[in-house]
Parts: C-alpha cells; sequence; structure tokens
C-alpha cells in the first residue's frame, strides 16, 4: 500500500520497469530467504509491486491535438452510471478519439449531462460527443480536492454531453441486466412498505448501495451524529452478514443433523464457514463492490475459511491479506478516504481497543458468577464498556484525517454508537435477508423488507436525536504533518509499549495542544482579503481581527454551486462560524447564487445590496435566507463600515442613477482601507460605470484592484487606470471561460502601467494580508507554466515587497 501510494509514475513503462524489479527481486529473495534481512527485501519487492500496479492504473494516453480540453468525439466503454434527479453522470472509459475510426486513446472521462440518455448498464460501449476540460486540482483553501484520486484513477477530463446524441454500441451483460432488475424490483418493493421516504432511502443504502437516493441534510444528520458508517456498506455491515450467515447455516447443519445420521459426524461450524463465504460476497457484489465492503469480505473470508481449516484466524494478518487484495483490484483505492478511514478503524479496533479496556478501572465479569442477574449484568456491563471503548478507539486513531478533511469530530458518538449499533447489526440482517429473498421469492421478502423499513425508520429517528443534541460536534483543526506524526507515535506507544514505553502515550495530548494552540500562536494580520477561484463570477472574503464579511459568492445556472463547493469549505476552514456583513455588488447569477447558498449555512448580522435591487427575484431569494439580518440598500454616501482595523466605504452606486442603463453599472463600488493600504472593489461597472466612480468620487492610486467585470473590453478604461494607478490587479476569471476574459488589450493596459496581474483561473485563491504599511499577495496554486505566465504577469511590479 506504501508503494502504491508513493511510488506512482504515469506511465507505462516505469510501472513494467517496477513490476520487472520486484519479480526479479522475488526471485532472488527464495535463494536467500536465511540470511539476515532477507525480510527488508521483501518489503521493498512489495512496495516496488504496489508501484508498479498503480502506475498501470494511472497510465493515459491522449491526443496530443486534446491535451488542452475542447469538443471531441469518442467511443469507450462506461464504468458507472450515476442518476441524480434529473442529470446524469457517466464515467467512462474512452478507447478512441474522433470521427470514423479516429485515432486510439487510453483515459477515463468523467461526463454529466442534463436530461435522459438512453438505458444504460457498466460494461456497454458508448459513442458520445463531449466538451472536455482537463483536471484540475482543487483552487481555494478548504475546497475538497479529488484530483489525486482521479489521477490515480486515470482519469484525464470532465464534462458535459448532450443526452440525446448519446449513441449505444452494444448491449450490457446479462448478468448486468439481472442484477439491474433485481436491484429495481428491491427498490419498488422497499417503496411500497416504507413509512417514509427517507426511511426507503436509508434501507436501500444498506440492501443494494444506493447512497444517491439519500438527500444531502440526511447525511449531514449521520454524519453529525457519529454514524457516517452506517451510509455506506462497509465493514460493520459485511461482518454482521458473515457472523448472521454463519450462525443461520450452523444451526440449520445441526438441526439437519438430528434427522440424517450421516451429518452427525461433520462438525457443523466447519461445514457452515466456507459455504458462508459466497453469501458474503454475492451482498458485496450486489451492493457495488465498494472499497471498505471488498476489504471486510477478504477478511471474513479469512476467518471462515481458518474455521474450515480448524485454525484460528489473525486479526492483523486478515488485514495484511485484505490490503494486498484491495491494491491489486484496484490500486488507486489507497486515496479512498472511507477505506483509509476503515483500514484505521480496524487497526484501531485490534491494537487499541484492548489497552483503553485495560485502562478502565472496572473488572471484567467473573465466570464462575452463579448468580442468573449478577452474571448476565455483568455480561451486559462488559458490552457496553466494550462498545464504548471500540467508539472511542474508531475516534482516537482517525482523529488527525478526519479532523484534516471535516474540520470536526463527532462527540455524540461515543453515545450513538452504542444505542444504534445493535439496530444496525438488526437491520443489515434484514438488509441482506431482504435482498436474498426478493430474488427466491418477492412474497417471502416481503415481511424482512417491511421490517427493515421500519427499522431504518427508528433508526433515522435516533440520528435526528444525536445530531441534534448540544455539542454532538467539535471544531477542531487540521494537525499538520508534525502534530499528526507526534500523535500516532502517542498511540502507537500506549497501545503497544510496556511500563515504561507506555509514558509515550504523553506525546498524544502534546499533539492535541499543538494542534489546538498553534492556530492561534500565529500572529493574525491586520487585514486579510480572499479573492476566492469560483469560475466565472466574484467571491471574496475579509477578515479584520475577529471581524469577517462576504462579498459575492458567485454561481452558474444549472451548474455546480460555488457557495456549497468553495464559500461555505473555505469558511468552516478559517474557522469563521458567522459574518458580520454580507453584500451582493448586483443581482447577477455569477455573484448571487452561491451567496444565497452560503448564506443558508453560515448566519451574517447584516446584508447589503445596491439600492433599488430589492424586488428582482435573485435579491428576494437571497433577503429569505438572510434571516435575521439587517437588510440595508446602500449607495454611495453611506457612512463609513467599521470591520475590526480596517474600514469599509461605499463609493457606488451613485445616487443620481437613472442614466445607468445596466445592472453591471449600479454594482455595489467598496473602498477597503487598513492603514495605508487600500482595495478597490468595483462589482462589474464598465465603461458608465466607471466615468461615474470617477465623477462622484475622489479617487487616488489604491495598493490593490479588483478588475471590474472581471476584465472585459467594456472596462478598466484608461481615465480608471491613471486615477488609481494599482499596484496591484486581481482578475476574477473562469478557466477558459467562453467570453475570453481578461482580454488581452485590457491585460496589456494593465502591464503597462507597472502593475502586477494575478488571475484566479489560473493561480487559485488569491490571498492579500496587510499590516497597514504593505501588502503580501499569495497564490493558492502553484506558480503558472512560462506559456501561461506571459498572458497572466508583466514586468514584475517595483512595489512587490
Amino acid at each position: 500500500m506504501l508503494g502504491a501510494g508513493l511510488g506512482i509514475q504515469q506511465t507505462a513503462r516505469s510501472g513494467l520497469f517496477q513490476l520487472l524489479v520486484a519479480s526479479t527481486l522475488g526471485v532472488g529473495l527464495v535463494g536467500l530467504a536465511r540470511l539476515p534481512g532477507a525480510h527488508l527485501g521483501v518489503l521493498l519487492m512489495l512496495a516496488l509491486t504496489g508501484g508498479g500496479l498503480a502506475s498501470l492504473e494511472a497510465q493515459v494516453d491522449v491526443p496530443e491535438a486534446l491535451r488542452e480540453g475542447g469538443t471531441a468525439l469518442m467511443e469507450g466503454e462506461v464504468q458507472r452510471v450515476e442518476r441524480f434527479g434529473d442529470t446524469t453522470r457517466l464515467l467512462l472509459d474512452v478507447a478512441r478519439v474522433g470521427p470514423g475510426e479516429g485515432v486510439a486513446a487510453r483515459f477515463l472521462a468523467n461526463l454529466s449531462a442534463r436530461g435522459e440518455p438512453p438505458p444504460l448498464l457498466p460494461g456497454q460501449r458508448v459513442r458520445l460527443e463531449a466538451r472536455l476540460q482537463p483536471l484540475a486540482p482543487a483552487s481555494n483553501p478548504g475546497e475538497k480536492d479529488l484530483s489525486e484520486k482521479r489521477f490515480r484513477q486515470g482519469m484525464a477530463f470532465t464534462g458535459g454531453f448532450q443526452a440525446e446524441r448519446l449513441v449505444v454500441l452494444s448491449r450490457p451483460a446479462r448478468w448486468r441486466q439481472e442484477l439491474a432488475r433485481l436491484q429495481a424490483e428491491l427498490s419498488e418493493a422497499v417503496n411500497a412498505v416504507a413509512p417514509s421516504p427517507e426511511a426507503a432511502a436509508l434501507f436501500l443504502t444498506l440492501a443494494a448501495g444506493q447512497r444517491a437516493s439519500l438527500d444531502a441534510g440526511l447525511e449531514e444528520d449521520f454524519s453529525r451524529s457519529g454514524l457516517a458508517h452506517v451510509l455506506s456498506v462497509s465493514g460493520l455491515h459485511v461482518a454482521a452478514l458473515a457472523l448472521m450467515t454463519l450462525a443461520l447455516l450452523r444451526g440449520g447443519l445441526v438441526r439437519l443433523g438430528a434427522v440424517v445420521r450421516p451429518l452427525r459426524r461433520l462438525e457443523a461450524r466447519r461445514l457452515a464457514a466456507p459455504v458462508s463465504v459466497p453469501f458474503v460476497w454475492a451482498y458485496v457484489v450486489f451492493t457495488g463492490t465498494q472499497p471498505p465492503a471488498v476489504r471486510s469480505a477478504v477478511m471474513a473470508s479469512c476467518v471462515l475459511l481458518g474455521l474450515a481449516l480448524w485454525r484460528r484466524a489473525d486479526g492483523l494478518n486478515s488485514l495484511a491479506a485484505a490490503a494486498a487484495v484491495l491494491v491489486v483490484w484496484g490500486p488507486s483505492s489507497v486515496a479512498d478516504l472511507s477505506l483509509q478511514l476503515s483500514f484505521l478503524a480496524v487497526f484501531s479496533l485490534l491494537l487499541l481497543t484492548p489497552a483503553l479496556r485495560e485502562a478502565l478501572p472496572v473488572p471484567p465479569p467473573d465466570p464462575r458468577e452463579s448468580r442468573w442477574l449478577a452474571r448476565h449484568g455483568g455480561k451486559l456491563r462488559e458490552t457496553v464498556l466494550e462498545t464504548l471503548c471500540a467508539s472511542g478507539a474508531v475516534t482516537l486513531a482517525s482523529l488527525p484525517l478526519v479532523a484534516a478533511t471535516f474540520g470536526r469530530v463527532s462527540l455524540a458518538g461515543f453515545v450513538s454508537n452504542i444505542v444504534c449499533l445493535p439496530l444496525c447489526g438488526v437491520l443489515t440482517g434484514f438488509a441482506a435477508g431482504g435482498a436474498a429473498l426478493q430474488v427466491v421469492s418477492p412474497w417471502l421478502a416481503t415481511p424482512l423488507l417491511w421490517g427493515g423499513a421500519w427499522a431504518s425508520w427508528v433508526l433515522l429517528g435516533l440520528t435526528r436525536f444525536f445530531a441534534h443534541v448540544p455539542l454532538a460536534t467539535v471544531d477542531v483543526p487540521a494537525f499538520g504533518l508534525a502534530a499528526s506524526l507526534l500523535y500516532a507515535a502517542g498511540l502507537g506507544f500506549w497501545a503497544l509499549g510496556e511500563r515504561r514505553w507506555r509514558w509515550g502515550g504523553l506525546l498524544v495530548p502534546g499533539a492535541l495542544a499543538l494542534a489546538l494552540v498553534w492556530p492561534h500562536v500565529r500572529p493574525e494580520p491586520g487585514l486579510r482579503l480572499t479573492f476566492l477561484s469560483v469560475g466565472q463570477g466574484d467571491a471574496l472574503v475579509l477578515s479584520s481581527r475577529g471581524h469577517h464579511a462576504l462579498l459575492d459568492g458567485g454561481g452558474v445556472p444549472g451548474g455546480a454551486d460555488p457557495g456549497l463547493r468553495v464559500v461555505v469549505p473555505f469558511l468552516q476552514a478559517a474557522r469563521i462560524p458567522r459574518l458580520d456583513l454580507a453584500v451582493l455588488s448586483h443581482p447577477h447569477p455569477d455573484h448571487a447564487l452561491g451567496l444565497i447558498s452560503a448564506l443558508e449555512k453560515v448566519p451574517t448580522e447584516r446584508l447589503w445590496l445596491p439600492a433599488g435591487s430589492t424586488h428582482g427575484p435573485l435579491s428576494r431569494r437571497l433577503i429569505a435566507v438572510a434571516s435575521g439580518a439587517a437588510i440595508e440598500e446602500v449607495q454611495r454616501g453611506r457612512a463609513v463600515y467599521p470591520l475590526g482595523e480596517a474600514t469599509v466605504e461605499v463609493l457606488g452606486p451613485p445616487e443620481e442613477r437613472e442614466w445607468l442603463e445596466g445592472v453591471n453599472d449600479q454594482s455595489v463600488v467598496l473602498l477597503v482601507r487598513h492603514g495605508d493600504v487600500t482595495v478597490l472593489l468595483p462589482g462589474d461597472i464598465e465603461e458608465a460605470g466607471e466615468a461615474a466612480l470617477l465623477e462622484g468620487a475622489r479617487l487616488g492610486p489604491v495598493t490593490v484592484l479588483k478588475a471590474p467585470h472581471h476584465g472585459s473590453r467594456t472596462s478598466s478604461t484608461p481615465e480608471l487606470l491613471a486615477a488609481v494607478r494599482p499596484r496591484y490587479v486581481v482578475f476574477c476569471v473562469g478557466r477558459r471561460n467562453r467570453f475570453g476574459f481578461p482580454h488581452p488589450e485590457v491585460a496589456a493596459r494593465y502591464r503597462d502601467l507597472g502593475t502586477e496581474c494575478l488571475r484566479t483561473d489560473l493561480q487559485g485563491a488569491i490571498t492579500l494580508e496587510s499590516d497597514g504599511h504593505d501588502v503580501r499577495l499569495s497564490a493558492f496554486l502553484p506558480s503558472p507554466s512560462p506559456g501561461e505566465r506571459d498572458v497572466v504577469a508583466g514586468p514584475p511590479s517595483h512595489h512587490q515587497p
């Protein structure tokens, strides 16, 4: 797994070379096995094998003409089909590109379309025309980054296609058709007996892996309650199914042995164990072969086959076998978050849970206890304590990864898991049993489906209760590499050490203190302003000494929501739970849609809109979600607003704006001042709006300017630039946007002034930090390539610190 995680190269030659070296080393180790240190050679061989397999999976072959994206006619095999409302998403394994025979290619493309394409199943070959965009890493702090996992899978593009123009070239495999039919029948049967659509969706998630039917609010409740693991077919469900299948088969054989004399000579458990293995794998395949489920199925198979051979399975050996199978089956799974959490959970259960139980000052129950009530009470108490220790072990072991990914940890999970895990086990039995009987006889399956749907309804009620208790979750910052290593070392010393070595466990609270205190030790600038990269739109966050403002939020009608995808994760990563001020510069979708969704999640004390704009549909939606905020229509002349050490002055729109015909020219224009540093934020004003600004406001040189209207040809007039002479200009634009912003003529105009140019499409989020005398600007993404650098910036400004 380390080899697959660290030794990846995206060429077939490097992958084959690593496998060749590994094979040669393996052959040599056969003869050197008795020498000291031979085990190190085995580890090296395994690492090279993992690296080679990962490199082969990540290999791509993209035609030269398509490397920068664009429209292409492609042919390939469908790997995955997902439907979300009226949107269909395909993962396509592309084999040929171009009309006719085309040219050979090899890459994955994640494509989406509005509407309903022809019925599709994985394995079918299709031809379609798509507009492709190369994969790009996350462009903002806090934004979820899937680029590494996609890179490992050999994915090269995302894009869209027209559903009605997709051509199906082959029929699906018979077994896939049968599987889809069974899943559809199961879904119909469950919805017919379920007490609510949410209960049906939860039950189908466990019975058929249909997680797409769950809404975001339900997933949020499961996350807050510490029961998020219930929503994926994970080790818990597979292990529960394996135990129940083994018990049922063993009980059946015992009863059959009472009738059939020859069966009495056989050990029922040894015979039932291997027979249980196909049932476990059938459930994993039926629910979509999710990596955590595969991990648990491999471990369950080791245990069951061990019972058949009358051997006791070792937990760590079983986990190692699962790791080997997963790396061979899909090397990119090492980057799968759910699998990483699954492995951490198993490690903690095997190594940390016994140490936690040993630390509790409660003796285990006495097996010699003769009193029935005391004996069973002791067993119940021990079950609760072991569940508590297991939940604590999993929480402790996964804390750095959970903190880095979600920024919070669930405290409710310590109690919710004790209460809900028995119900989850019963629910797994209903799910697997109902799905199995649905294949044999829908009539026989109905009682199990009814029981499972109502058990899901009960679990939903408990989940909502635990999700909303006080302190259900606690926000925690990302640990960082140093604190994570200290934390892991402390857990290892405490779980595995003896005598003095156990004192190494003190590294755990030390690492926690470092992670919690360090963000507050670092000096905060007097003003921080971040221009977020939200595509073709604006979204800016201002912070000064604990006071925060949000200006716009980006947005594309019918597209991905930058408010939920970028703005809210950034606010969470920056530990901004509440805003002092939110501003809509003007009611256009590329500024308003993301702001609406952001204010649904993060409250604000005050909302500014341009004067005269409150009656439009976007403004009304924004006012509706900003419940409790003071709503104010602003124009030039409004009193200066203090924001920490900074001030915010409204320079536009002007009071007399009837002659400004366009909505862009009536944008809210703000001047942010922090000591000697000034930042001009002009919204989307164009030539007429810039003339009104120059006429009514006394503008002098500014430190930073957000380019008006994204650098369009109709803005950034020579008159405005001559008045403000910015040291830096930031273009908030989308990568390869269809408008061609920023216009080359406008970019050249800034360069001629000696202004340093920055762009959110190429450099990601741009962060400005001010001490009141000078500024420091930094980009989230690495510096652009030489070809892009010529477009981004001209000669470096002599003002740059």
